[in-house]
């Protein structure tokens, strides 16, 4: 599975998605749950911006995880196939989510995808290592 870099305006804004948007002014950030659609207008003003966010499409598998550093936008867009539900390279790991602006305690659930490696601290045994982790909605 390979990760796409990408522009903060290649995001298709027609979808719809499961996650959160945390805007540099507030204390919680915006939790879209269930799926709704996130407004482009978030991205184009220079105070208050998006700090981060996590957004998953169901339908189409599509995870985005954006970041703003040092003045500008990182977007990192995964394609989740349904295939790496079952593989065994990949495990579901879920976080509880402390800041959320909702009345129940939410889990974030993110696959956490494993990669052997060749590892010369291990006498060049192959050792799994994590590859990343790709946000998958909410528990």
């Amino acid at each position: 599975m390979e990760i796409q870099y990408m522009n903060i305006n290649d995001i298709d804004f027609t979808l719809t998605y499961e996650g959160y948007i945390w805007m540099s002014n507030e204390k919680c950030p915006q939790v879209f749950h269930p799926e709704s659609q996130v407004s482009s207008n978030l991205f184009t003003k220079k105070n208050p911006f998006v700090v981060e966010g996590y957004l998953f499409n169901k339908q189409t598998g599509i995870s985005l995880s954006i970041k703003y550093i040092d003045g500008e936008y990182h977007v990192y867009q995964n394609i989740v196939k349904k295939t790496d539900l079952d593989s065994q390279n990949v495990d579901t790991v879920y976080y509880l989510t402390q800041r959320m602006n909702i009345p129940s305690k939410e889990w974030t659930k993110f696959l956490r995808y494993w990669e052997k490696k060749t590892d010369s601290a291990c006498l060049g045994m192959t050792v799994l290592e994590v590859e990343k982790e790709v946000f998958i909605g909410f528990k």
